[in-house]
């Protein structure tokens, strides 16, 4: 574990999160999706990242907790935008293409 990271507390550093009840009807169309566990890849370690994967640790908060992200979008090019988080400051780009 790197220094001021913790342990990601949507996965518990499992690298996977449970299916939320919003995504059962599609469930199975999800990129990643595991039909034995009813999983999808962690979404607040890595694997919102554009090519990201889950690592299972996650920046820690400004309370000196591990982070559940919470971010804010930033248009910073045609097709670019830049997420930020509010609690963190973890930041990554996401190209959506034309």
């Amino acid at each position: 574990m790197k220094l001021n990271q913790g342990t990601c507390p949507v996965c518990n550093g499992s690298l996977r999160q449970p299916i939320k009840p919003e995504q059962e009807r599609y469930a199975r169309v999800y990129s990643g999706y595991d039909k034995e566990t009813h999983t999808l890849p962690c979404s607040n370690c890595g694997g919102q990242y554009m090519f990201g994967n889950p690592s299972g640790e996650v920046n820690l908060n400004t309370e000196g907790k591990p982070c559940l992200h919470s971010y804010t979008s930033e248009k910073i090019g045609r097709c670019l935008h830049r997420y930020t988080c509010v609690h963190c400051a973890d930041t990554y780009a996401i190209d959506s293409g034309d």
